[in-house]
């Protein structure tokens, strides 16, 4: 494998570093102006999501270059950069309280799905960068989709995991906030890290079944497998839209039970 470009590797990390940098003080802005602690607990759970990145990386077959890196730590042979953690705080954490947000300004199905694309494209955007531009990391073994090294129908199982864990967060936060708040936001942490493995191992379950059955499986059935990732991100997204976000009424009444969804959230601006 080719070593780590240098100068790519110092952009990575300054870039990776400053949106975290500014995810944070976003955040704490918003957490101290309408009096609110629970979105410094979600991005706590996206910070540690980055503990899933390695099992990620072994199963969907991503490699960070190894040679030169600035290394943090390695496990399921993953050899991670010190700029992942940061990654996942500014993406995964910062993503899911701004979608959670969102939803309690805007609860709508159109929402939902306005999100979920603008996620899908901000996915593709930053992992063609890495890869393409920057050239921290790569992806081997018979990738599906391929567009300027990256499998691109990865872009919608990352969007999932912020979109999906944004969506619980927004009917939690409320619930929570009536319990008392404070300790009961501990409940929070662990959705994202949830939300990503649904997505990339509940739902991606076949693909991996496929990819790794044998050493050299036929593409087309490659191919095919990695569609149904796809479409089961899509039918989670549509249900838990349905259920969570815009509930159908009967006979006047909401058909979902809970409380105001917007206790918790603040002033929304």
């Amino acid at each position: 494998m080719a070593p780590v470009w240098p100068m790519g590797q110092w952009i990575a990390t300054l870039l990776t570093f400053g949106l975290a940098l500014s995810v944070v003080i976003w955040v704490i802005t918003v957490c101290r102006r309408d009096r609110i602690v629970w979105p410094l607990f979600v991005l706590a759970g996206g910070t540690l999501t980055c503990l899933m990145e390695p099992l990620f990386d072994h199963l969907y077959g991503l490699w960070f270059r190894e040679q030169g890196q600035w290394h943090l730590y390695t496990t399921f042979g993953s050899h991670q950069p010190i700029w992942v953690p940061a990654a996942y705080l500014a993406f995964y954490g910062g993503a899911t309280v701004f979608v959670a947000r969102m939803l309690a300004r805007r609860p709508a199905m159109r929402t939902v799905w306005s999100m979920y694309g603008f996620i899908v494209l901000m996915a593709i955007v930053a992992e063609l960068t890495y890869i393409s531009v920057l050239k921290v990391y790569e992806y081997h073994h018979s990738q599906p989709f391929l567009v300027a090294g990256y499998p691109i129908f990865l872009g919608f199982t990352n969007a999932m995991s912020a979109l999906v864990s944004g969506i619980i967060v927004y009917r939690l936060v409320p619930v929570l906030t009536e319990w008392g708040g404070g300790r009961y936001f501990l409940y929070l942490v662990p959705i994202v890290p949830m939300a990503f493995a649904a997505g990339l191992f509940g739902s991606g379950i076949l693909y991996l079944s496929v990819r790794h059955s044998v050493d050299n499986p036929p593409m087309w059935l490659v191919h095919l497998a990695a569609l149904t990732v796809v479409g089961g991100i899509a039918s989670t997204v549509g249900l838990l839209g349905r259920l969570l976000v815009s509930p159908k009424r009967t006979n006047g009444r909401e058909s979902v039970s809970g409380t105001d969804h917007f206790v918790g959230f603040g002033k929304l601006q």
